[in-house]
């Protein structure tokens, strides 16, 4: 990373050369991924011809191509982290100049800084900063320093530390996307079961993407809440380290399948909202019918046919929206829609929304899962969970 600072360090290798050097090696790195995954796409033949072994074959086979992808992603990640160094720029001095009386004046010490290359979502700012004033100083309190320097808003990012402190810490600021969500659910467990086995996950990243995570494990209880966890643990994971909702669904099924029976065969439904353009990607592999609501207008959005851990090569069901200032996205297990069997399941839940005020995601969430309730007659048949995100454009 390229600092700007008053002192500079003797380092083996300078500075200014560094990103080149990061930067090969990252690229060394990619190409030998992809090499090893052109390996695995090499097809295998065997003489014989019987139909076991034509199975087998075609089974290992399967299992190449699964490897081959994910080795494929691993090299767009280390060549897009590449090109990221190799786009770092240090800042002009004049302008650190101005910034560090800035922050001078806030009590803060800044200690270097650095710009991001700009992506479709902007450009970002790295500072190192630390504080001697007792108790310190909030880092989102700092954000507002930055827009006269560069003439964008700018907020602290999700992935950093909150607080600047008497520790020297990088902080990250990335401009302010168009859009912001809110977020709001409800849960009930089945009756005669103290444990949900529906598991829920919301994720922000400095990139201006939001993504909703909902899992049903097999089954109710305690077994079916370790399956559905496990499931989002590893998604979770997977996403923070810049894995796209597709892949992560592929290794996460990959490696439910080699669980076996022991987490079950839990459903997985994301949706990735990209805040700075305004869209949305749904990726469902099992998972219940979602919605979208713009007003009085319901679209319904397929649940994936299969859950998790059943085929080695699992196609997730994928579709993209747009989205505006006031739509929600409305997640939820298929124990909200089964309540409404007598009514028409999906037909229900969408004459409902669109007859529903438009209020918060939390009442949002609280009222449907009352209609549910009521619907069902209070007889609790299966864990019930709700997830909803409503998207209000930023003030400019």
């Amino acid at each position: 990373m390229i600092w700007y600072a008053e002192k500079k360090r003797n380092t083996a290798v300078p500075a200014d050369q560094l990103p080149d050097i990061c930067g090969i090696r990252l690229n060394g790195y990619a190409e030998s991924f992809r090499e090893l995954a052109r390996s695995f796409e090499v097809g295998r033949s065997s003489k014989l011809c019987d139909r076991r072994t034509l199975f087998e074959e075609e089974r290992q086979s399967e299992n190449r191509k699964v490897i081959a992808g994910h080795l494929k992603e691993l090299a767009d990640i280390m060549e897009q982290t590449a090109e990221e160094i190799a786009g770092l720029e240090p800042l002009e001095k004049g302008l650190w100049k101005k910034l560090l009386i800035a922050m001078r004046d806030r009590d803060v010490e800044l200690e270097g800084a650095c710009i991001l290359p700009a992506n479709e979502n902007g450009r970002q700012i790295s500072l190192r900063l630390r504080t001697r004033r007792e108790g310190g100083i909030p880092a989102a309190d700092l954000a507002d320093l930055l827009e006269p320097f560069f003439g964008r808003k700018y907020t602290l990012s999700y992935t950093t530390a909150e607080w600047v402190d008497s520790e020297s810490r990088t902080f990250l600021f990335v401009e302010q996307p168009i859009y912001m969500a809110f977020t709001g659910f409800a849960r009930v467990v089945k009756s005669g079961e103290e444990i949900s086995g529906d598991n829920i996950s919301v994720l922000q990243s400095e990139k201006g993407t939001l993504s909703l995570l909902l899992s049903d494990g097999t089954g109710s209880g305690d077994g079916a809440c370790r399956g559905s966890g496990w499931v989002l643990d590893l998604t979770e994971k997977l996403i923070e380290n810049g894995y796209g909702a597709e892949t992560a669904l592929r290794l996460v099924n990959a490696a439910a399948v080699t669980m076996g029976d022991e987490i079950g065969h839990p459903t997985l439904d994301m949706c990735q909202i990209d805040l700075a353009r305004g869209c949305c990607e749904f990726c469902k592999a099992g998972g219940a019918i979602s919605f979208h609501k713009r007003g009085s207008e319901v679209e319904p959005v397929e649940g994936g046919q299969l859950p998790l851990g059943i085929f080695q090569d699992l196609e997730p069901h994928r579709k993209f929206l747009s989205l505006r200032d006031g739509d929600s996205i409305i997640l939820m297990t298929d124990g909200v829609l089964d309540a409404f069997h007598e009514n028409g399941y999906e037909e229900s839940v969408v004459g409902f929304l669109e007859n529903m005020d438009e209020t918060g995601p939390q009442e949002m969430a609280e009222k449907l899962m009352q209609l549910a309730i009521f619907a069902s007659g209070g007889n609790i048949r299966d864990d019930m969970t709700i997830l909803v995100a409503m998207i209000r454009k930023n003030p400019v």
